[in-house]
């Protein structure tokens, strides 16, 4: 049976994750969303995830680990340095989108204020990196 694809999701703001949710939920096929509320607990989610994920959308500002310590902490493991890593946040300032671009982020994405905003970045991140784009393999995890 072939696993189906997976696209992670962290953000620590409930209702940001709500209208993620709700905006994949336009977009997507087949894919499986994993949502995580802190990186730890995106880390210990990886874990269990039999492949890779097609692509995670990364908060940056979260209490206990930031993004920019998730992106590092991901880059540093060869089991994920490969996942693409699209940085999803209120930010707009200069420093923050180099900083993440230095440690390793592929795509850098400022979250809309409106709800049909959110469906069509979605809409748009899911056609470029579900349909467009060749990413690394969804490797299962040894």
């Amino acid at each position: 049976m072939r696993n189906r694809p997976v696209i992670a999701v962290v953000d620590d703001d409930e209702d940001d994750l709500f209208l993620i949710q709700e905006a994949f939920k336009v977009c997507l096929k087949e894919e499986k969303v994993v949502i995580a509320s802190s990186g730890m607990d995106l880390l210990s989610r990886l874990e269990t995830l039999p492949i890779l994920p097609s692509f995670l959308l990364l908060d940056l500002n979260m209490p206990l680990m930031s993004g920019f310590e998730v992106l590092a902490t991901l880059r540093a493991d060869p089991r994920y340095n490969l996942m693409p890593v699209l940085i999803f946040s209120t930010s707009n300032e200069q420093p923050d989108i180099d900083r993440a671009y230095e440690l390793g982020a592929n795509s850098y994405v400022k979250k809309p204020s409106s709800f049909n905003d959110y469906k069509s970045v979605v809409e748009d991140l899911c056609n470029f990196w579900l349909r467009i784009a060749s990413t690394p393999s969804s490797r299962i995890y040894q």
